[in-house]
């Protein structure tokens, strides 16, 4: 058996793709670098390294660009609007069902054997369907712990959504005016937390509320493809793009102000939006881009292979010491890897390619495709006798 081989989704993204894939690796460095810290030490490395997180800022970036690049112009009409949400549900919610099935599954294996500790999420089922229909950024329940953590961004991403044609269309008549929103949301946003935390110093951009922090990347994002006439004649993009990667990736590890963090994700992207409309990619960049296809994969599944390979077996289990705990992320890390080699091509895609098959126009034609896939296509084909 020949497995298939991964490709860029598009030619003229490929420095975008490749961020994509380098923000997804660093969330998992981060959710899982704390377990190769003694345990007395991991609460002052959080703190100091807690600038990672600000990777999901660059997807909410690089997700506005992309959807403005994809979609606009297909959205200024209720069906054009209908079908753009269809798609997205078909990208996103398979794989987050998937996930939350099997956070389930594990989570309810850790109560049943008494483990499952203070951390554990609530099982109430109005907190599950809250999580499943992703509504969990902006409506509080239970304990306030997810099954899986890092769907809170794909909840606010889906809110983004729902607003995408009004930033299509202010980005359409202004570009400089969708600009000028994106960064007066985000000042506004950045002046409540500074007056809410007390200071430069002590601001956490990770503690403000989720759709806040996703409004304005996501809408500076936009505004980056409706101006990219102007973006692309920035100079040597690339070699900016590579300064400032290293440098972003230095300051969240040292402990820099997340909001300098946050305007390096910005100088990141601007430069990997202008280094693909310049064309002319490396070869590097040619060869690591399709990894970006593996991104929300990876994003999805690592939390669980963390907890337990890493958290379970290596931390509390066998109570790993550094070498021990290396040799276990390194198989947490392939094995995040090949899960999501095989999502991606074995879940995702066939879900999203029925979800976006499916014709809400025609119900009946809908009702019998959904009753094909719930009880098999020859039992729903069958007709009883009598009936035509």
């Amino acid at each position: 058996m020949r497995l298939p081989r991964l490709h860029a989704a598009s030619g003229e993204m490929l420095h975008l793709d490749l961020m994509r894939f380098v923000a997804s690796a660093g969330i998992v460095l981060h959710h899982s670098h704390e377990f190769f810290a003694p345990a007395a030490e991991r609460a002052a490395l959080g703190e100091t390294t807690g600038g990672m997180a600000l990777f999901v800022d660059l997807f909410f970036v690089i997700s506005g660009y992309v959807i403005a690049y994809v979609y606009h112009g297909r959205v200024g009409s209720s069906g054009g609007y209908g079908l753009f949400l269809q798609r997205r549900v078909g990208r996103l919610v398979p794989l987050h069902w998937a996930t939350l099935l099997v956070a389930i599954g594990i989570w309810g294996a850790f109560a049943a054997a008494g483990i499952a500790g203070r951390h554990a999420p609530s099982f109430n089922p109005l907190c599950i369907a809250d999580t499943a229909f992703l509504l969990h950024s902006f409506v509080d329940c239970g304990n306030g712990i997810m099954f899986n953590g890092v769907t809170w961004s794909i909840s606010a991403e889906m809110v983004m959504y729902l607003a995408f044609p009004a930033i299509a269309l202010l980005g359409a008549q202004s570009p400089r005016a969708l600009a000028l929103a994106g960064a007066a949301s985000l000042a506004a946003v950045a002046a409540y937390a500074l007056v809410r935390q007390g200071g430069f110093d002590a601001t956490q951009w990770t503690h403000v509320h989720p759709l806040l922090r996703a409004a304005p990347s996501f809408m500076i994002g936009s505004a980056f493809y409706y101006g990219r006439a102007v973006i692309a004649r920035l100079p040597a993009p690339q070699p900016i793009l590579a300064l400032a990667a290293v440098a972003l990736v230095w300051c969240m590890m040292a402990g820099a102000p997340e909001l300098l963090d946050l305007a390096l994700v910005y100088v990141v992207a601007v430069s990997a939006v202008a280094a693909d409309l310049q064309g002319k990619p490396s070869a590097f960049v040619r060869r690591t881009s399709p990894l970006g296809q593996l991104t929300y994969s990876i994003y999805m599944w690592h939390g669980l292979f963390i907890l337990l390979l890493m958290n379970a077996l290596g931390d509390k289990f066998l109570h790993a010491g550094l070498y021990a705990m290396l040799a276990i992320a390194l198989v947490c890390y392939v094995a995040i890897f090949v899960a999501s080699y095989f999502s991606f091509f074995y879940l995702e895609t066939p879900a999203r390619r029925w979800v976006d098959g499916l014709d809400f126009r025609r119900p009946a034609d809908l009702v019998r495709k959904v009753l094909s896939f719930a009880i098999g296509r020859e039992a729903a084909s069958r007709r009883p006798p009598g009936v035509t």
